[in-house]
């Protein structure tokens, strides 16, 4: 596995290229000393579930998470995050959580389909969520893992969107992950 990390202050990103996002954090849930609870974000169209790239392989493995998206208003949801949970480490007490993002449209005037407002509004949302997971929890140990999220066929310009994870995520442990 190469994993090439870049380090500002205590915040961490990952990006691998080689290993399943999901089996990566299979791997959190089940490590009882070093393991985590462990959000999910990732981006949603307000119009329809989209069927490929992330959204397609954690819908598969996890089909919880198209059921509970597929319950959203389709108009009025975009910036809304969607928390699901998926699965609990019994033994642990470690979770993951699956953050829909709901923060692309179809029906954009611009040349992309991300809508920057609404994603920084559902980040801010997980950032959130961690803060209240933390404080009315025993949970201590919450980390975001994510794939490289708003390229691709949403437009969005990735150096402005790493920004958002820099400010809104800073003091987070954050992996973010350029394969599947």
């Amino acid at each position: 596995m190469r994993i090439k990390t870049y380090r500002k202050d205590s915040h961490a990103y990952t990006f691998d290229s080689k290993n399943n996002i999901l089996d990566i954090v299979d791997n959190r849930l089940s490590a009882r000393d070093l393991g985590s609870t462990v959000i999910l974000p990732y981006i949603c169209s307000n119009d329809k579930f989209i069927e490929h790239g992330f959204n397609g392989l954690i819908a598969q493995k996890y089909p919880i998470v198209k059921e509970n998206f597929l319950m959203l208003p389709k108009t009025g949801s975009l910036g809304k995050t969607q928390f699901v949970k998926i699965k609990q480490n019994k033994d642990y007490g470690h979770s993951l959580i699956a953050a829909a993002m709901v923060c692309q449209t179809n029906r954009s005037i611009y040349n992309r389909k991300i809508n920057y407002a609404a994603l920084c509004y559902c980040m801010t949302t997980v950032k959130n969520k961690i803060i209240d997971m933390k404080n009315n929890s025993e949970i201590s140990n919450i980390e975001i893992h994510c794939p490289k999220f708003g390229i691709g066929s949403s437009g969005g310009d990735w150096n402005f969107i790493s920004s958002f994870i820099e400010d809104l995520w800073s003091n987070i442990n954050t992996f973010v992950y350029t394969g599947k």
